[in-house]
């Protein structure tokens, strides 16, 4: 009895573990004046998963503008280099090491922020186990499209930046 018992704790521990070892992370841009995914050769994300990273994983929308990033806790899984010394890695495919946090940047204006910061350059910090346990959508202040975002989904209402703001950067 206590065999079985142990076994089923074992099992009950282990399990977490093993569902993680194949998440994925969905950034999706929408913009927020019309809700049409964000595509084309200048949509992207930065990621930095975890504090250590110093450069940021610049990842293309696909064109649905959704960006995927693998997490896993396989360090043999990992096809993203910590460091290269050479500023932003561009990944199509990216699988890095689970963290608690990551932290998005994107190209545009950020509908929304909720904060008055507009910036294109901020960044925006996130709960890994949040997102993948119940996503994330922002806030539209460009227009009137909302969505629900699903389990693993981060989901940005933006907008591209005007000759000014572009003039400004």
């Amino acid at each position: 009895m206590t065999r079985l018992l142990n076994l089923l704790v074992t099992v009950l521990l282990v399990m977490p573990a093993m569902s993680l070892a194949a998440q994925t992370l969905e950034i999706k841009l929408v913009d927020g004046r019309n809700g049409r995914p964000m595509v084309g050769t200048s949509a992207y994300v930065n990621i930095w998963v975890g504090g250590e990273r110093k450069e940021a994983i610049a990842i293309p929308m696909d064109d649905h503008g959704v960006a995927r990033l693998q997490l896993t806790l396989n360090p043999n899984e990992v096809n993203v280099p910590n460091s290269t010394g050479h500023g932003t890695i561009v990944a199509n495919h990216p699988v890095v090491q689970y963290d608690e946090s990551f932290r998005i940047n994107v190209p545009y204006v950020v509908c929304g922020s909720g904060d008055g910061d507009r910036s294109p350059l901020g960044l925006k910090n996130f709960s890994t186990k949040e997102v993948l346990d119940h996503g994330y959508a922002s806030a539209n202040t460009c227009g009137k499209v909302t969505a629900t975002p699903q389990p693993g989904q981060v989901v940005l209402f933006v907008r591209p930046l005007t000759f000014l703001e572009k003039m400004k950067q």
